[in-house]
């Protein structure tokens, strides 16, 4: 009897705290906190380049006591741009009601393998002199897959889909006359990475040699990122006659086919007037007869040369040394205590291009002996030499720009559209990196060497 009454206590008490749990993991407050972030993907295997969208959602059960906010994220790794909001919603958690506000993020990956979202970190300001609470999501990892081999000739690094353009503005030209080819890329994808399209071979036209002016338009959208890139050239046609301008290839890769497709244009038909105007030139008007002057009835004689001029050379004088001289010396000591002070300012432009030529070989040589992203080397490389020996930063700018600004340093324009191919390919493989083979890799490190090897000596010279 006694082992009895022990047993069924024991049962009893069993019971009681397995309820008493229960009850405990149903009540809000000790389940639930008052606030928590949580970040997600919706793809988690993309294609190098491909978009993936990120969301970080904001759950509160009760209000802020101050206004929140993110800190700024370091998307190591990826492009980014933002996506429209949803409106905020309700749910349900153990139990506790949430306000849940997302922020939709588009991320691009620029490195194929294996990477890794860092967590999203949400500052609430604390309430006088309490301190602030920073809630923190989990970290994203994310496997980047390569893009197949061996992509068709005009591909230049775009993922998505797209749809291409072009016309002639003004439509009807004139021999030896500048006319602007436009060539318009539309679609989905990261717009703001593509690379101006490749121009055919053209028998009977120049090309500007400071590349395209480019216009983009991407406006927000909800789910993925589109818009319009637009590539603009200044062409010189110089034959006469109804023609037909060569169509523009494009190619790209497609994520959702797993596929490289290629686009052109169709032949521009376009209307070249000859160079004749007409124009009548005038003849150059005869001299002017030259009046004589006459004093009443007879001729007024011109004054008579003297058989010999005589003066003093002025190079005898003292005043003439002395001018001489005394600028001689003040030009010189001004001149030697400019580079003296230049000497002393080891910051200045030209210490720094003094050694802008061995910074961006060491970083080539970097590249050569880890060539896992050669572009990203050799843009920073050359970036970093050109913004030391023109002391200008050249990040951020144009085509165009670039161009101009070497002109005006008295860059020659071979020179010039070497620069402006190297850093558009090495641009384009920074956001969408295409797989090469040793060999290509190698000869395309040759280039940039021996571009700025090139560089070194007109600079050198100038």
């Amino acid at each position: 009897m006694f082992r009895f009454i022990i047993g069924f206590g024991t049962l009893v008490l069993l019971v009681m705290g397995v309820f008493a749990a229960q009850v405990q993991s149903q009540t809000p407050e000790a389940a639930a906190p008052d606030f928590f972030i949580k970040a997600e993907v919706e793809n988690t295997n993309p294609y190098l380049g491909q978009q993936v969208t990120y969301i970080v959602s904001r759950y509160q059960a009760i209000d802020f006591p101050n206004p929140p906010h993110f800190e700024e994220h370091p998307f190591t790794g990826f492009w980014h741009t933002p996506l429209i909001q949803r409106p905020t919603y309700t749910t349900t958690i153990t139990g506790r009601e949430y306000r849940v506000q997302a922020t939709y993020l588009a991320l691009f990956p620029t490195l194929a393998g294996s990477l890794t979202i860092a967590p999203a970190r949400l500052v609430i300001p604390g309430d006088g002199p309490e301190a602030d609470t920073i809630l923190e999501s989990q970290s994203i990892d994310i496997q980047v897959r390569s893009l197949p081999a061996n992509p068709p000739t005009y591909y230049t690094g775009a993922v998505g889909r797209f749809e291409i353009s072009a016309w002639f503005s003004p439509e009807e030209g004139q021999v030896d006359q500048p006319m602007n080819l436009i060539v318009e890329l539309t679609g989905t994808g990261n717009i703001e990475g593509l690379t101006e399209p490749m121009l055919p071979n053209l028998e009977h036209w120049v090309v500007g040699l400071f590349g395209s002016h480019i216009e983009t338009n991407v406006p927000l959208s909800k789910d993925f990122v589109k818009g319009s890139r637009r590539f603009e050239w200044m062409v010189v046609p110089r034959q006469a006659g109804e023609q037909f301008f060569p169509a523009i290839r494009f190619s790209y890769f497609d994520p959702q086919t797993g596929r490289y497709e290629s686009i052109r244009t169709e032949p521009l038909p376009v209307t070249i007037l000859s160079n004749e105007t007409g124009s009548t030139f005038l003849s150059p008007a005869p001299a002017p007869q030259q009046a004589v002057l006459r004093h009443g009835t007879d001729i007024r004689h011109i004054k008579p040369v003297p058989d010999s001029l005589s003066s003093r050379p002025i190079t005898i004088g003292p005043i003439f040394w002395v001018s001489v001289v005394i600028p001689l010396i003040v030009v010189g000591g001004v001149g030697l205590w400019h580079w003296t002070h230049l000497r002393r300012l080891d910051n200045r432009p030209l210490a720094r291009r003094r050694r802008a030529g061995q910074q961006a070989r060491q970083i080539l040589a970097t590249a050569r002996k880890n060539p896992a992203a050669p572009e990203a080397s050799i843009y920073r490389a050359l970036a970093g030499y050109l913004t030391d020996q023109l002391d200008h930063p050249i990040a951020g700018m144009t085509s165009s720009q670039l161009a101009t600004l070497l002109t005006e340093a008295g860059v020659t324009p071979d020179f010039i559209d070497r620069v402006r191919i190297l850093l558009a390919q090495a641009e384009a493989g920074r956001f969408a990196p295409v797989n090469r083979s040793p060999e290509a890799t190698t000869a395309l490190l040759d280039k940039a060497d021996n571009l700025l090897d090139d560089l070194e000596l007109f600079f050198t010279r100038h």
